[in-house]
């Protein structure tokens, strides 16, 4: 059985490094996992190339006995494809693989688990060049990559000047943003700056919506003008919806029922129904992020708080149309997995997941992806309003003629609206 499993691990890894990465784990044990800057400038995990800035990894190992594991780099490009054309000690300074030796036990909790973290950069690793790179997790014994998870490396020599707005055409007036910007890259004279500049631009962290390959519609005295109302509409979507389980003895907000069984909590959510097509409300929450705490605080709430399965529940008299409903929130790390997709029950007339979550407080919400699209959509699910705040993220990426890698060379978050 184990030998299977690992064949299993090895086609899982091989699959996504024959494709564009994503943030995820092959290993079902591995869960809560975050990569957090100590830069508070950014909600995206960055480090400024040649600075004090660190990353902090950490996830939970859900097992009893301490597995071994080790950590590497990858250098990508703009869209998360390896870049091919570069040798590791041309972006790296330092060994190719270094172990994880930070861990711990969880301390009277339900569910044990292993809590493991790494900082870095470290002394046995340090980065040359700028741009996007994945951190690569393998397990000792069996060499297999364990986890993907994404960060980039900035160095900053443009000044990037957004210039969001709302739509004019009235289809989306009053459901989208548009996030035009411009950038003055004196600091980086170019021959060909149509070919040589492209951008990133990324809605509350989401990859499923980001818009990837985004060219300067004309330049004007070294200033790109990224001004495109097609290419840079982003549907505004809404506030997001908030679970507290920081006590697993008191129901918090949206929290119907707790109860224990078999050994572990499990949180009933209230029954949530549709936003779709309701009246603004603005309410606060935080862009779809999530808190690992509880409420006695009492020790480290990383090997302090307790995992617990979360029935969620969203109602709805029949099911969408040819789509498929997922939750969405940065506790699927921005991307669109597995374990967030949603299943209908006729006789209960709603849509159920139930994931197993670390005690905390979670922004959440819920998004439909219609067959043969990419991206999700808040339209017929909790709704778009062009009032939501969002937290956006613009990235410029460099790459001359002559260069074999792609560089990022200036990052610039914001709120709007």
């Amino acid at each position: 059985m184990k030998l299977i499993f690992n064949v299993v691990l090895f086609f899982l890894a091989s699959s996504c490094l024959a494709t564009s990465f994503k943030n995820e784990s092959f290993d079902k044990a591995i869960k809560t996992m975050r990569l957090e800057s100590s830069n508070l400038e950014f909600d995206l995990p960055i480090l400024n190339l040649g600075t004090q800035d660190i990353l902090n990894f950490s996830f939970d190992l859900l097992e009893n006995d301490i597995k071994d594991y080790s950590y590497t780099f990858q250098k990508c490009d703009a869209n998360w494809n390896k870049s091919e054309d570069i040798f590791y000690h041309d972006f790296i300074e330092g060994m190719e693989d270094n172990f994880i030796t930070d861990f711990q036990f969880s301390e009277n909790t339900a569910v044990n688990y292993i809590h493991y973290e790494l900082n870095f950069p470290n002394n046995d690793c340090k980065f040359l060049l700028s741009g996007n790179y994945i951190l690569l997790i393998k397990e000792v014994e069996t060499k297999s990559i364990v986890i993907t998870y994404k960060f980039y490396v900035v160095d900053s020599k443009v000044k990037i000047e957004p210039n969001p707005t709302t739509p004019i055409e009235f289809d989306f007036r009053y459901t989208h943003h548009i996030i035009n910007f411009n950038v003055n890259h004196t600091l980086m004279p170019s021959d060909n700056p149509i070919n040589e500049f492209r951008a990133v631009i990324l809605q509350n962290g989401r990859q499923d919506n980001a818009k990837y390959d985004v060219k300067p519609l004309f330049v004007k005295n070294n200033k790109l003008i990224f001004s495109n109302e097609k290419q840079n509409l982003f549907e505004a979507g809404n506030e997001y919806r908030i679970i507290d389980f920081r006590d697993l003895k008191l129901q918090g907000v949206g929290v119907e029922s707790i109860f224990y069984k078999d050994s572990i909590y499990h949180i009933i959510p209230t029954k949530d129904f549709k936003k779709a097509y309701l009246k603004y409300k603005q309410t606060s929450d935080h862009n779809g992020n999530f808190f690992i705490e509880r409420m006695q605080n009492i020790g480290d709430p990383d090997l302090t708080t307790d995992y617990a399965f979360v029935h969620f529940r969203f109602h709805r008299s029949i099911p969408l149309d040819s789509s498929t409903v997922f939750i969405i929130g940065k506790m699927g790390n921005g991307e669109v997995g597995r374990n967030l997709k949603m299943y209908y029950k006729d006789s209960l007339e709603h849509y159920e997941a139930h994931m197993l979550l670390k005690q905390g407080v979670y922004d959440y919400a819920y998004a439909a992806r219609k067959i043969g699209q990419s991206s999700l959509k808040w339209e017929d699910t909790d709704g778009t309003h062009y009032q939501t705040e969002n937290s956006y993220t613009i990235l410029l990426y460099y790459k001359g003629f002559n260069d074999l890698t792609e560089t990022l060379i200036g990052v610039k978050r914001f709120i709007f609206q």
